[in-house]
């Protein structure tokens, strides 16, 4: 069996993801959120079972998660599920250790994409082609839940948004109307300032964030028009040093020099610019609708909005960054795989579904399932979505090239490093590793 050490470091992408790709306060790895009233004893004439699930979404879910696990419980008496999660920018280390020591969690948490693929070939995750939950799910969620050997890995849980989440009112009291090119959206982040407001939060201590500028540009910058960029960089037809990426990199690192951005930026974390954004500090945030819950949990009055980044001419059509956020895999050892299937078959479950989708306020994967509650800022986006999308960037990556962008994006930052020499690096490891997608 190959072993998972054999690939780069894996690290969280996002929207991802963060969804997935998402961020925060993270639960310790030894933190556990356990459905109630296993007793080590027979139910029922079953056998008492205790699933093991490991996964980085107790930062934002926690709490529904334990729901969730609570419900499972009640109409399965035989199986608690022992719930325990991490922060996004350990969880892999810690995962990878696991995995390689045989304490394989029976489930848990992987990124969809490429990023999942060193998994599904050292075969440590199950196949899940067959389970009744496939057939309803949307067409293009399918793509980056499936591995190169066309089968399915994962349950996608969630697709997300990135985009500019704004406060309303500080637009309504300055006379602002949302941008609709790169030109307006300069002019409203210059108004912003003239006025004494920060025009834009940015928390980029958290690693994970210093991507999401970049990922909303993309879209519209490069993939609107060629849709086979990814297929040019696996042939090296094309590089992120010969296309976009350079100009996109200038004009994230003209937001800062114009002052649009909050000082410290490098200094600031994620968790701090909800709190800038709940409490009327900064204008707008570039982040996945995965931010909207946290920033109303601490302000549930605020009229928040949120529309695409607008990195287009006058009268070009806008596209977003859109794509599944969250995907969880069984483990090929876990002693318990008709329980494990059982309990993602109740994952998938509409009502289930949605409880979860409702405190993530995301986008659901399935064509049966929509989110009742979904945010209202993140109804904003639902037109939008109609214009064009493209998924996270890194989903369609090889391993270890959004490692390398997002250590390199702070260095930038910093000042220690040119944006030449950071996608050269890009390219270079791209090269490198790209014969695990190709």
């Amino acid at each position: 069996m190959p072993h998972l050490f054999d690939v780069p470091s894996l690290t969280r992408r996002h929207f991802l993801s963060r969804s997935a790709l998402f961020a925060g306060t993270a639960l310790g790895a030894g933190s556990l959120l356990e459905a109630c009233g296993s007793s080590g004893t027979t139910t029922g004439g079953q056998q008492p079972v205790t699933l093991k699930f490991y996964h980085w979404i107790g930062t934002d879910a926690g709490p529904v998660v334990a729901e969730i696990n609570k419900r499972f419980h009640a109409e399965n008496p035989n199986i608690t599920v022992q719930f325990s999660s991490n922060a996004s920018d350990q969880y892999e280390t810690v995962l990878k250790a696991r995995l390689a020591g045989g304490d394989a969690p029976d489930i848990f948490g992987v990124y969809p994409g490429a990023k999942f693929y060193p998994y599904a070939k050292a075969k440590y995750i199950a196949d899940l082609s067959d389970e009744p939950w496939v057939s309803r799910l949307l067409a293009g969620t399918k793509r980056v839940i499936s591995y190169t050997d066309g089968k399915i890995y994962t349950l996608p849980m969630d697709a997300n948004a990135i985009g500019v989440i704004y406060n309303k009112e500080v637009f309504h009291q300055h006379g602002l109307s949302v941008p609709t090119n790169w030109t307006e959206f300069l002019t409203v982040c210059d108004k912003l300032k003239s006025a004494g407001v920060t025009p834009l939060a940015l928390g980029i201590k958290d690693q994970w964030v210093d991507q999401l500028i970049p990922y909303t540009m993309a879209p519209s910058a490069i993939y609107r028009e060629n849709g086979d960029f990814d297929k040019q960089l696996v042939t090296g037809t094309s590089s992120f040093s010969r296309s976009a990426w350079p100009q996109m990199m200038k004009d994230y690192l003209d937001l800062n020099a114009r002052g649009y951005f909050n000082k410290g930026a490098l200094g600031t974390t994620y968790d701090q610019t909800t709190q800038m954004i709940a409490a009327g500090k900064a204008a707008m945030v570039v982040n996945g609708n995965w931010i909207l819950a946290p920033i109303r949990r601490l302000n549930p009055n605020l009229q928040l909005g949120m529309f695409p980044m607008p990195y287009v001419q006058a009268g070009q059509p806008i596209w977003v960054s859109f794509g599944v956020g969250t995907t969880t895999a069984i483990s090929a050892t876990t002693k318990y795989p008709a329980e494990a299937r059982k309990y993602l078959q109740f994952w998938a479950r509409k009502d289930i579904m949605q409880l979860y989708l409702k405190e993530k306020v995301a986008y659901s994967s399935f064509t049966d399932i929509t989110n009742p509650a979904l945010d209202p800022a993140a109804q904003d986006m639902l037109t939008p979505l109609k214009v064009g999308t493209y998924s996270s960037l890194d989903q369609n990556w090889p391993v270890g090239v959004q490692d390398v962008m997002l250590k390199d994006i702070q260095s930038v930052f910093a000042g220690s490093m040119s944006t030449v020499q950071m996608l050269k690096e890009m390219d270079t490891a791209f090269q490198k590793n790209k014969g695990a997608i190709s």
